[in-house]
């Protein structure tokens, strides 16, 4: 049986390591890397790379093997031998080394790391120290517990096999699968942009025409050495723009464990505007496509808007999709910011001798540790409890 890690679908989506080693060997000061979204990756010392995340994910498994302990011991040769290298004081120092640049990354998500509640922002480390015993030379890893807890506890997960990591000698390669991993969980056809993969991969390409050629020997590396099986379609709907559709092996779809699967990835923000009446597999599949080609706002006023207008003819779904595809939302975003713009400022008022304000957007009177509701604003207006304040001239 092979070996398979549980892995949170945060940690596929978002980089841990970085494909150019020539590169990170240049960064022993430190290096920061920042996805437009809002996930910040952080070291003090060399970046992780290929070697390094091969490392990482032995040791996780190991760690999952153990009951998800925080602290695993193991010996060296161990690691080497399970990630196929060779014992010898080269590799030897490359997995110190590599523990070291472990315990110097710090992740942050802000706004972008489900898991079922919304966050603000999230940050923690991936392992928190290490140490090899003198006399024993036995290596003691402890992860950061927070790291731990995000994949044991995950109900956005997908298990990897631990020999699919090993056999990918090609850093893309390594990363297109990750992201493919994360990709299928729950659908058979995965569909982006050119351009929006290289940078979710990141590859240096601006170009369709660089990117393409370079996707396809990735993809074919992935076939023949890893047990998924994908194959991909191009079209080019304009010049400049190609979408890549990427699918399973028929044969493989048969042959998928459903238990290994959880449902779409969608934030629950999105899904409680959704009335269970329309909230069919078609609809999350299509609320997942556009998460992975705009952000959770575009979708969200999307939604909102398919919500107040969708009619009979077009269906729940065809009005999303058509919505989503041509952003109507966003004229219903504009009004609402109009709408604001012209609501009364708050009002200046009297009440048992004090000097106070009717907040403008609410209608309520706010203490310093309590709030008078609209309605009772109201009321005592009527009664001419609360007066304007003669003194602004109101």
């Amino acid at each position: 049986m092979e070996k398979q890690l549980k892995q949170d679908i945060n940690f596929l989506e978002y980089p841990l390591w970085f494909q150019n080693s020539k590169m990170a060997k240049l960064r022993d000061d430190g290096y920061v890397w920042r996805d437009r979204k809002g996930f910040v990756f952080r070291t003090g010392y060399n970046p992780p790379t290929r070697t390094d995340y091969i490392f990482l994910c032995y040791l996780l498994l190991k760690c999952q093997e153990s009951n998800w302990k925080e602290e695993i011991e193991l010996t060296r040769y161990e690691v080497l031998k399970a990630c196929d290298l060779n014992k010898g004081l080269k590799n030897y120092n490359r997995l110190e080394n590599s523990l070291t640049r472990w315990n110097m990354v710090g992740l942050e998500f802000r706004g972008i790391f489900y898991d079922g509640v919304e966050y603000q922002i999230i940050q923690f480390g991936i392992i928190d120290d290490w140490d090899i015993e003198k006399q024993t030379k036995r290596l003691r890893v402890r992860f950061n517990p927070k790291w731990l807890l995000c994949i044991k506890q995950s109900r956005f997960f997908q298990f990897i096999e631990f020999e699919d990591i090993k056999n990918l000698n090609s850093p893309l390669a390594l990363r297109l699968y990750e992201l493919l991993i994360k990709a299928f969980r729950g659908r058979d056809t995965w569909e982006i942009n050119a351009l929006k993969l290289a940078v979710k991969i990141p590859m240096a390409q601006k170009y369709p025409s660089d990117i393409l050629p370079k996707i396809r020997i990735a993809l074919d590396q992935i076939n023949k050495n890893t047990s998924i099986k994908i194959f991909m379609t191009v079209r080019q709907p304009e010049r400049g723009r190609a979408i890549i559709a990427f699918h399973k092996d028929k044969k493989q779809i048969n042959q998928v464990n459903d238990e290994k699967f959880s449902p779409v990835l969608i934030p629950e923000e999105l899904i409680s505007l959704i009335s269970e009446e329309h909230c069919s597999d078609k609809a999350r599949k299509l609320i997942a496509y556009w998460l992975d080609e705009k952000d959770i706002d575009y979708v969200k006023r999307n939604i909102i808007y398919t919500n107040q207008h969708s009619n009979k003819k077009d269906g729940y779904c065809g009005y999303l999709a058509r919505a989503l595809e041509q952003d109507w939302g966003v004229d219903m975003v504009k009004r609402t910011k109009n709408a604001a713009d012209n609501v009364k400022t708050d009002i200046p008022i009297k009440y048992k001798n004090q000097h106070l304000t009717i907040d403008g957007q609410t209608g309520c009177i706010f203490f310093p540790n309590a709030c008078m509701p609209a309605g009772i604003v109201t009321k005592l207006l009527k009664t001419g409890e609360i007066t304007r304040d003669g003194l602004t001239g109101i």
